[in-house]
């Protein structure tokens, strides 16, 4: 009888320290993934309010170049969904490291451009013209562990839209320099 109890007193002991170190596992994973989101979105707000306009060859779902003030300087946004990675590389002058991966264990990514004028008489969807993105924000989700161990965390952020700078709001624009 003290052996059947001793066993039943064991295997609670036993898995409640199992659950606890996935809890502490995949709180580590959530802390990991919050911290990357907080600096990839300082960076990318940083470098968007300080552009003068979108690159229109980087103006996609997963790719954004932004033009500094008064310079032929770029910022880069790449996502790989291959690798799981946002990559920030500048060229010129541009403030920050030459390249630096803001973000790993991505599962989506996209950059979202607001506030131009779509073609009424377009059959396609509208693509905005670079000169016309007066705002940008991107949408990202994160994860982290593994689901089978129970100790998986994704963290899912889409950032504020985030105003270019200098922009002109009606009429005209910058353009390109």
């Amino acid at each position: 009888m003290a052996t059947l109890i001793t066993g039943i007193v064991f295997s609670a002991v036993l898995s409640a320290y199992i659950f606890l170190g996935r809890a502490l596992t995949r709180q580590g994973n959530e802390e990991q993934l919050e911290s990357q989101g907080r600096v990839a979105i300082y960076w990318f707000t940083q470098d968007v309010s300080t552009a003068t306009t979108v690159d229109p060859n980087y103006m996609t779902a997963t790719s954004l170049g932004l033009y500094l003030p008064d310079s032929t300087d770029e910022v880069f946004y790449n996502y790989s969904a291959v690798n799981g990675t946002l990559t920030r590389t500048t060229s010129g002058a541009a403030p920050g490291p030459a390249s630096l991966v803001l973000m790993t264990k991505l599962s989506s990514l996209a950059f979202n451009y607001y506030n131009f004028v779509p073609d009424p008489a377009a059959s396609a969807p509208p693509v905005p013209p670079a000169a016309g993105v007066k705002q940008v924000n991107m949408a990202f989700a994160l994860v982290s562990g593994l689901a089978v161990s129970g100790a998986q965390a994704t963290l899912v952020v889409t950032s504020p839209r985030v105003t270019l700078k200098n922009k002109v709001l009606l009429g005209g624009s910058p353009g390109l320099p």
